[in-house]
Order: C-alpha cells, then sequence, then structure tokens
C-alpha cells in the first residue's frame, strides 16, 4: 500500500502537480468512503419499525447525534488537509505558476471541501432507500385503505360519532346540522341524544365578487352576523365568492333512525396520503365572526367533498352487514399494526365484539387512544361532565389502540419518499465556496493580508451600522432611506472591487491585497445586492402602478422570477470571476514589497 501510495504521489507530481499539491485525489477517496459510510449508516437508521412512530423522523440526523459526527469529521478531514498541504505551499515559493494552475487550485479546494461537508446528503439518501425498498408504493396504498376503512371501528372519540357528523346519503350532505343550543328554535324538528341537541337547515346562498369585502353587502355587523344571517360557511368559485346561510328547518325524523352515537355517522377520513389526488374544494373557510360577550357561535366546516366520500364508503360497508368481510378487516389492520409495533391490546375477536351492534350500528363502547393509567379520570372533575360525556366515560373500556403512532408511521414513510436530500446542496456549495475563498485568500496573499482583510470587513460593517442608525433617524423610511443605504452599500462595494483593477499601482501593496480579498469573497453578494436594487425598483414601481388603478396583484421582480434558481446563478458567477480574477492575482503578486 505505501508503494502503491508513493508511486501514485509521484505520477501525479510529475504530471499534475496542482492534483499533488492540493492532495486531491487522496482527500476525494477518503471523502468517498466516508460518504459510503453514512449511507449504510443511514441505511439501517430505521430498520426497526418502531422508529416510524416518532413524529418528523426524517429529520433524525439533527436528533440522533449524526450530525455532530459528521461536524466533528469534516473539521478534522479539512484542518488535516489544510496542514498537510500547506507543507508544499509551491506559490510563496515562487514556483511559476499560470492563471489555470491557479484557478484549478480554488476548483480542487472547491471540490475537496464539497465532498467532506456533504455527508448529511448521503446519510439521508441512505434513510430513503431503506424505506423505498422496505415499504413499496403497492403496499403502503393498501395499508392507508385499509386503515381508513378500519378507522371507522376506532371510536375513541365521541364526537366523530354524533349526527352532525353524518354526510351520506343525500338529503345529509345538502343540509347544514345545527346543534349548537343556542340557536336551535326548539319550536320546530329537533332531535336529541343526552344532553345534545340536532336540527336541520336547508341552506341559501349570496355571492360577491372576491374583491369585495364580504361586510360590505352581506353582513353589517357581527352581532348580525351571528344572531340573524345565520351564516354557515363561504367558499370561492373562480372571481366570485359564495356564502352560505341557514334558511328553513328541515324534519329529518322520518329518515334518522336513531340520534344515538352511531358508526353511521362517522365521516372523517384516518390518513390523507400525499399521493390522494382528491381536491377538497369544499373545505371552506370561516370568518368567525363572533360576539364572544353575547355568543358562542363557532361554525365547523363540515361541507368537505372528503368527508362526504368517506360517509360514503362507511354507509356502503355498513349496509352490507358482511360480518365476515368486517372481520377480515380488522385481522388486516391489526396485521400490519403489529409489523409496525403499534401499542394496542386489541384482537380481531374483542373488537369485533365491541362493536358488531347490527341494529342502527350504535357506538356502545368506546376504545382509549392509550394505554389505561391509574390517574386516568379522577373522581374529582366527574362533576363537570355533561350528560353525554358521561356516557361517553361509562361506556370506556380498557382496550386501547394509539391511532397517533399508525398516522405517523405513514407520514414519515411518505415524507421521506418524497423527500430530496438534494435541496440542501445550496447550504453546502456556499459552505464550500467562502472556505474555499478564504483558504485560497490565504495560500496567495498570505496571512497577514488576510488577517486584515477580516478586520476591515468588520470595521465597514460597524461603520455602515451607525451611518443606517444615524440616516433613519433623521430620514423617514418612506422618504428614501432605505435607498439611500442600499446605494451607499453599492458604492463601497464597487471602489473595493475596482481597486485592484485600476489602483493597484498606486496604492500599498497590503491595501490592495485586502481589497483583493474582500473582492473574491464578496463578489457573489455584490451580484446580489445589484439583483436586489433592482428588484426594489421594480416593486415600488408595481405598487404604484396599483395604488395608482386601485387593483390587487402580486408584483413580480427579478429577485422572484426564478427563485432558488439565483443560488446557482451567483454561485457559478463567483468561480467565473476568480477565473478571470486570476490575472489580477498575478498582477498583484508581481508588485513589489512597501
Amino acid at each position: 500500500m505505501k508503494k502503491f501510495i508513493y508511486k501514485t504521489n509521484q505520477y501525479l507530481l510529475e504530471r499534475y502537480p496542482t492534483i499533488w499539491n492540493t492532495k486531491l485525489v487522496w482527500m476525494l477517496s477518503l471523502a468517498f468512503i466516508l460518504h459510503l459510510l453514512f449511507f449504510v449508516f443511514g441505511l439501517f437508521t430505521l430498520a426497526n419499525p418502531k422508529m416510524l412512530q416518532e413524529r418528523h423522523v426524517k429529520s433524525i440526523f439533527f436528533e440522533n447525534g449524526s450530525i455532530f459526527l459528521s461536524i466533528v469529521i469534516s473539521i478534522l478531514l479539512i484542518v488535516a488537509w489544510v496542514i498537510y498541504m500547506f507543507k508544499n505551499n509551491a506559490f510563496k515559493n515562487f514556483y511559476p505558476s499560470t492563471r489555470l494552475k491557479l484557478f484549478g487550485q480554488f476548483i480542487s479546494y472547491l471540490v475537496i471541501i464539497f465532498s467532506c461537508t456533504t455527508f448529511y446528503i448521503s446519510y439521508q439518501y441512505g434513510m430513503k432507500t431503506q424505506i423505498a425498498t422496505t415499504y413499496p408504493d403497492e403496499q403502503i396504498t393498501k395499508e392507508i385503505e385499509i386503515a381508513n376503512d378500519a378507522a371507522l371501528f376506532l371510536s375513541e372519540d365521541i364526537e366523530n360519532y354524533t349526527l352532525n357528523k353524518r354526510r351520506f346519503p343525500k338529503p345529509f350532505y345538502e343540509l347544514y346540522c345545527e346543534n349548537n343550543s343556542k340557536f336551535i328554535d326548539y319550536n320546530k324538528s329537533y332531535l336529541s341524544f343526552e344532553d345534545d341537541d340536532y336540527q336541520y337547515y336547508s341552506l341559501r346562498t349570496e355571492e360577491t365578487s372576491i374583491n369585495e369585502p364580504y361586510t360590505s353587502r352581506v353582513i353589517e355587523s357581527p352581532n348580525e352576523f351571528n344572531q340573524n344571517t345565520g351564516y354557515v360557511f363561504n367558499k370561492t368559485v373562480d372571481s366570485i365568492r359564495i356564502y352560505y346561510f341557514k334558511d328553513s328547518v328541515v324534519n329529518m325524523q322520518g329518515l334518522v333512525k336513531t340520534a344515538f352515537p352511531s358508526y353511521y355517522n362517522m365521516s372523517s377520513t384516518f390518513f390523507v396520503s400525499r399521493n390522494d389526488t382528491l381536491i377538497d374544494d369544499d373545505y371552506t373557510y370561516d370568518y368567525n365572526y363572533n360576539d364572544y360577550s353575547t355568543y358562542e357561535y363557532n361554525y365547523t366546516t363540515s361541507f368537505s367533498i372528503r368527508d362526504r366520500l368517506r360517509n360514503k364508503r362507511n354507509y356502503e360497508l355498513l349496509e352490507r352487514n358482511d360480518k365476515q368481510e368486517i372481520n377480515q378487516l380488522l385481522e388486516d389492520f391489526l396485521k400490519f399494526s403489529n409489523y409496525y409495533k403499534i401499542d394496542h391490546n386489541l384482537t380481531a375477536s374483542n373488537w369485533m365484539n365491541l362493536i358488531y351492534h347490527p341494529n342502527n350500528f350504535e357506538v356502545k363502547n368506546f376504545i382509549r387512544d392509550d394505554a389505561k393509567s391509574e390517574f386516568d379520570y379522577p373522581e374529582v372533575i366527574a362533576v363537570d361532565r355533561t350528560k353525554t360525556e358521561e356516557f361517553y366515560y361509562n361506556n370506556l373500556t380498557d382496550f386501547h389502540y394509539e391511532n397517533s403512532a399508525l398516522r405517523n408511521v405513514f407520514e414519515n414513510i411518505e415524507d421521506i419518499k418524497a423527500s430530496d436530500p438534494l435541496k440542501s446542496i445550496h447550504i453546502f456549495m456556499w459552505i464550500a465556496f467562502f472556505i474555499a475563498t478564504i483558504i485560497f485568500m490565504f495560500r496567495v496573499t498570505g496571512l497577514k493580508p488576510l488577517l486584515f482583510s477580516i478586520i476591515s470587513v468588520g470595521v465597514l460593517t460597524l461603520l455602515i451600522s451607525l451611518i443606517a442608525a444615524l440616516v433613519f433617524y433623521i430620514i423617514d423610511y418612506n422618504d428614501g432611506s432605505e435607498y439611500f443605504m442600499v446605494y451607499l452599500i453599492f458604492a463601497i462595494a464597487t471602489l473595493i472591487l475596482i481597486t485592484p483593477f485600476a489602483f493597484y499601482k498606486s496604492l500599498k501593496k497590503l491595501i490592495v491585497a485586502i481589497t483583493l480579498n474582500i473582492s473574491m469573497v464578496g463578489f457573489p453578494l455584490y451580484i446580489l445586492l445589484i439583483v436586489s436594487i433592482i428588484s426594489m425598483h421594480q416593486r415600488d414601481a408595481c405598487n404604484y402602478h396599483l395604488d395608482y388603478y386601485n387593483t390587487y396583484t402580486d408584483c413580480p421582480t427579478l429577485l422572484t422570477s426564478i427563485e432558488f434558481g439565483w443560488s446557482w446563478v451567483i454561485f457559478f458567477s463567483g468561480i467565473i470571476f476568480i477565473f478571470f480574477y486570476t490575472k489580477i492575482i498575478k498582477n498583484w503578486k508581481s508588485l513589489p514589497e512597501g
């Protein structure tokens, strides 16, 4: 191995001195091995399905110590590389160097630092690979379907089974069910269960333009909004906003078999997959104009297409009344629940005994969402329960199923599959750019100019901050102080940028070195400043136009035109700038000292 390394170094030294000097081959080889190790770490991180029960497991890299391991390894690699590389500082020893060799050194630094700091990406791809291969899309889609069907019988919350949640069949999805006693007309038909009352209303609509404030014509005040108009919800279709209001009471005595909590009423969806194509445009907006001193009016958005379709599927399952089909559904659900190690104490048989009441499929037993504790439901709070709450606690069993854990499993699997670790590449490429530039500055100008450059940037930042504080104190923000400051920064940056070009012969070599260093590291920020100034002018011109014509629209600017695409544009602009700047570097290096 030692002989191989020696021969390789000799070969590189004779043919590719820049690659030999920067240790590019060995650093990339070492980085590749470490990336492979981090990929393997990510591959086995979620081998235990129980880990998927935690929320946002996609970010486990930042929680299980991997980030600290990555940082330590990156620092050790870069420091060891820099120390070893500086033993052969050919440029400082006046070794003949061309512009292309100088630029090649910078690119080598950039590639090495990038490869030694991006272990996070390999880790995430390892985790993504493990999830994709272990949990195929077809399997997860089927499990989500089963979970959404079986969740009908996870009677953990009585509110999911009350009459006001029913959305199928017709006319349930066309009516509004009022369950607030303050707004029920007890002189007309209504239904009751314990101390809860339900009254059905037909709906009337009013339309306004989307740009017209909804308070201008539909309502006059919050009190009227609640007390008189009976506002339920609104939805927007194209440029029209449609408001829905309670109209007249509908007698549902003949259609509703029982006001008792029933599985027929359950309409919520256990888990909505990110691959679900349903556009639930009836998920409406309730502005909740409440006069809290008088009313407690709080309508719910119960006109969801998804809720209607889920209630329809549940209704059809119950109408078939196939005990074997229901039992198989529960068995399939518990089978993959056990695989994911969800905490529960159910079996298909005892669960079936809890739920199977074919006469209206009334909910007579409730399941806990976590294991029973000796501290559950102390007697001291029993006196505050309503009759409905008392019914729930009297029928609460010792069976439990931690449904939130299963939701987290599905959510984590889908999030990891849909994740794109390369989105973080912008952070790493800019870290690599600035570190590589600083090392390149040190190699070119030396330690003293580098330190003076850092001090100069600090002094300039402090000076500009003081000027900004003074300007904003004297001049109102809307009277041009913002433009004054950005153009002041632009003028200072331009002066620094042109100094190595125009004044390198008339100024001290140290001063030129300082401006040269600041220019190399600051040119990407200079480009960003120019784009920002142009965008400011575009924004203000657009806002002036909108105010003049009293219209409402977004104001596109140069900065928002390609969004994160600017990161790539500015990054490669900085690299190209350094390529052409190598001529200035050689001119500066040829200057006499003093």
